[in-house]
């Protein structure tokens, strides 16, 4: 039984996620990543577990996602059982450049599954930004993840490339949003429909964002993140489509 709590109304949900993997393999990165912050090569190793917490919309609810960054030092291995125990996801992170730590993810699904096994292990090679120094291919990943019955993605916490993707597609699987009033929802349909209600908490008011006509800048697919880093050095915004410093003192940001 994963740790999700409801209140009698029905309006809000816990969710418990955590991300395991090797020392190096970009886990707080990732996180910083989806927390709106700036890519840091400076990130020093997380010592023990460091919580952050977000906050999602979903057909009028608030889910609130209590997400924990875990230490890939083995001297703190011995903290991470308490963490991952009542877990939703565990999203388990290895470098693709790196195949020690692709190589140590049946070690870590082991020590994963010997605490709990009751939450779903979604597999994450990061740091595709670096294409010339990649060991493990795609093909391989793929394969051990459809062997092993495990939903994979490949991201860049530098770049931002395909992070959010990875946590909504993940999160839409949770069984809490299933089911609503009744009505039973397939799971990409609940992926589609978290990406629209939930732009703002990740990029930015887009409601806002008007070019110089005055004409909403968002007329394309809101659940096309792709579509958002061409508006790189305009209206504010980077190159990952985050807001920039200057531009989050003018506007409303959920991040």
């Amino acid at each position: 039984m994963t740790e999700s709590s409801v209140d009698a109304n029905f309006q809000v949900s816990r969710q418990k996620l955590i991300f395991c993997g090797d020392v190096g393999v970009g886990k707080t990165s990732i996180i910083n990543s989806l927390m709106g912050q700036k890519f840091s090569d400076d990130i020093e190793s997380t010592v023990g577990v460091d919580f952050f917490s977000k906050t999602i919309r979903y057909k009028e609810r608030m889910i609130k996602l209590q997400i924990w960054d875990s230490a890939g030092l083995e001297k703190f291995r011995s903290l991470i059982p308490n963490y991952i125990r009542g877990s939703s996801l565990i999203f388990l992170i290895f470098d693709i450049t790196n195949k020690t730590s692709f190589d140590n993810i049946p070690a870590w699904i082991k020590f994963i599954t010997d605490v709990d096994n009751s939450g779903t292990i979604i597999l994450v090679g990061n740091k595709i930004d670096l294409k010339e120094k990649r060991i493990v291919e795609k093909e391989m990943a793929e394969k051990f993840s459809q062997e092993n019955k495990y939903e994979y993605f490949e991201v860049s916490a530098k770049e931002g490339n395909n992070i959010e993707n990875m946590m909504y597609k993940s999160i839409a699987g949770l069984p809490v949003f299933k089911k609503i009033n009744g009505e039973i929802f397939d799971k990409d349909t609940i992926y589609k429909d978290i990406m629209k209600e939930n732009m703002d908490t990740f990029r930015y008011q887009r409601n806002n964002l008007l070019n110089h006509t005055g004409n909403n800048i968002m007329n394309t697919d809101p659940t096309n993140i792709s579509n958002l880093a061409d508006l790189s050095n305009n209206y504010g915004i980077n190159k990952n489509g985050l807001l920039t410093n200057q531009t989050k003192k003018k506007r409303k940001c959920l991040c």
